[in-house]
C-alpha cells in the first residue's frame, strides 16, 4: 500500500519482531495507521518509526512497559513528551557515568578505523529539498550520545508541532573561525513550519531550523561512519574553501539503483548555512 509500511517491513527496518509490534497494538502504545479487516494485517506511517525508537530507547533505560501507563492522560492518550522527557533524563544519567568509558571506546574506534585502507570516490547526485531541525552535538560522536540529542529533538519537535521524519543524522559546518557540530532529524513542511521557520531558535529551545535545497551534492556511501574523515574523502573540493559543511544520515531503506552503503556523507558549500 503506497504510503504505509507492512508491519514485516516495520519489524527489519527497526530490529524488533512482529511480535513486539503487535504486543504494543494490544496494550495501546503504538497502533498501526490502518488494519486491514479482511487480512488482519496491520500497516503503519513512516512517522510511526520515531516512536518505536522511542519506546526501544526507553525500554533500554529501564522504563518497563507496565509503566508507560502512567504516562497516559485521561483520556487514554499516550503522553509521548513525558514518556520522552522521563527517557532524557534517565539517559542523562547513564551517560554520564559511561562517559570516560565511551570516549576511550570511541578512541580505539577512530584510530581502527584510520588503518583501513584509503575511501573510494565519492560521486555527485541531485538530492531533494531538505528541511533539519538541528541541536548543537559538542559531545563525542558515539550512539549513546547520538541517541540522547535524537530524544531531544524528538521532544522539542513534538512540543513545537513539528512532524519529524527519517533519516537522522550528524551535521559538522565548518568556518575559518570555529566548526560547530550538530545533531538532526528530518522535517516535513507543515503549518508550523511555516510559522516557525524564520526564527534564530526555537522558543524555549537551542534547536534551529534549516533548509537546504534541491540540487547537485557531493556524496559518499560506506558502511560505516565516515565523517570523521570527511576532509580526507572531499579533499580536492576543499581548495579555497572557508566556509563548508559535512552532513552524514544513515539510510534505512533498499535503494533501486544498486546497493548503497548503510551510511551516507554529504559535503555542500556553507556560506548560506549559518545565515
Amino acid at each position: 500500500m503506497k504510503g504505509y509500511l507492512s508491519i514485516g517491513k516495520v519489524a527489519k527496518l527497526k530490529g524488533v519482531s512482529v511480535k513486539s509490534l503487535r504486543y504494543y497494538d494490544e496494550i495501546g502504545i503504538l497502533k498501526p495507521a490502518y488494519i486491514n479487516r479482511q487480512t488482519n494485517y496491520r500497516y503503519y506511517k513512516e512517522e510511526q518509526l520515531m516512536v518505536i525508537d522511542a519506546i526501544t530507547l526507553c525500554l533500554e533505560l529501564g522504563i518497563p512497559l507496565k509503566e508507560f501507563e502512567k504516562y497516559r492522560d485521561a483520556s487514554g492518550t499516550l503522553q509521548l513528551s513525558n514518556l520522552l522527557f522521563d527517557g532524557k533524563l534517565l539517559a542523562e544519567k547513564k551517560i554520564q557515568s559511561m562517559r570516560r568509558r565511551l570516549e576511550a571506546l570511541q578512541q580505539t574506534l577512530t584510530m581502527l578505523e584510520a588503518r583501513e585502507a584509503a575511501p573510494s570516490s565519492y560521486i555527485r547526485k541531485q538530492l531533494p529539498k531538505r528541511i533539519l531541525l538541528l541541536v548543537p552535538f559538542e559531545e563525542s560522536t558515539s550512539s549513546q550520545n547520538h541517541n540522547q540529542k535524537l530524544l531531544e529533538l524528538l521532544v522539542t519537535a513534538q512540543k513545537s508541532g513539528l512532524q519529524s521524519c527519517y533519516p537522522s543524522g550528524i551535521l559538522h559546518h565548518h568556518t575559518k573561525r570555529m566548526t560547530e557540530k550538530f545533531a538532526f532529524l528530518h522535517i516535513v513542511e507543515n503549518e508550523a513550519y511555516v510559522r516557525l521557520h524564520t526564527a534564530d531558535t526555537l522558543p524555549n529551545s537551542n534547536c534551529i531550523l534549516k533548509k537546504l535545497p534541491k540540487q547537485d551534492y557531493a556524496c559518499f556511501e560506506s558502511n560505516s561512519p565516515s565523517i570523521d574523515r570527511a576532509e580526507q574523502i572531499f579533499q580536492d573540493l576543499l581548495f579555497s574553501k572557508d566556509d563548508y559543511v559535512f552532513m552524514e544520515l544513515k539510510n534505512i531503506e533498499e535503494k533501486d539503483c544498486g546497493s548503497l552503503g548503510l551510511y551516507e556523507l554529504v559535503f555542500f558549500d556553507g556560506s548560506d548555512f549559518g545565515q
